[in-house]
Formats: C-alpha cells, sequence, structure tokens
C-alpha cells in the first residue's frame, strides 16, 4: 500500500515538474476563440448553449460554425472561468491537475 502512495507522489510530482512552467505562459494559438472570445464560457449565457453550439460557441446550425462539437471542453472552460475569470494560470493549473489525475487513474 504505501508503495502505491509513493508511486502516486512520484507521478504528480511528474506532472509538476514537466509542466509548472506553462502556468506563467498566456493564452496561445486557438485559446483567444476559445476561451476569451467564447460566449459560452460567461455566467450571464444559457448554460444549455453548451450543447448547442460548437467549441468556438458558434451555433452548430450556422454555416460559420466548424461543427467541433465538444461539450464536456468547454464545460470545462466555463468552470475555469467561474473560477479565475481570464486569468490564464488559472486554466493551466487546472490542465496540470487533470492531466495529473489522468496520470494516476492509468496508474492504478
Amino acid at each position: 500500500m504505501a508503495l502505491k502512495h509513493v508511486l502516486g507522489t512520484i507521478v504528480v510530482l511528474t506532472c509538476v515538474v514537466c509542466y509548472h512552467n506553462s502556468c506563467y505562459c498566456g493564452f496561445v494559438f486557438d485559446d483567444i476563440s476559445a476561451i476569451k472570445d467564447n460566449r459560452d464560457l460567461r455566467p450571464h449565457t444559457p448554460l444549455v448553449n453548451v450543447f448547442f453550439n460548437d467549441f468556438w460557441g458558434t451555433p452548430m446550425h450556422k454555416e460559420q460554425s466548424h461543427k467541433s462539437y465538444r461539450p464536456l471542453c468547454v464545460l470545462t472552460f466555463r468552470w475555469n472561468y467561474l473560477l479565475w475569470q481570464l486569468e490564464p494560470m488559472g486554466y493551466h493549473l487546472v490542465n496540470m491537475l487533470l492531466h495529473s489525475v489522468v496520470c494516476l487513474m492509468y496508474f492504478r
């Protein structure tokens, strides 16, 4: 049992060491469109819109939509927005946490 805890700690520390530098970076590439410009992340936008709009916040029925349907990802962005607003460090911290959890699940 103790060995599992040690290995779990090593896995989490490895994730933190590898990705901690991302916490000091801003939004890059498509983060501007997916996070900063996406109205679906804002609390005043109805939550149900996440299920009818594409990844970028464009209604799926519109011709301009990229048809990239990722509601779970957009929901995590919305959760991040509620916690951190548009502060990139918060988004990067949550990504590190999620990555660590996935790695722990893999090694369990």
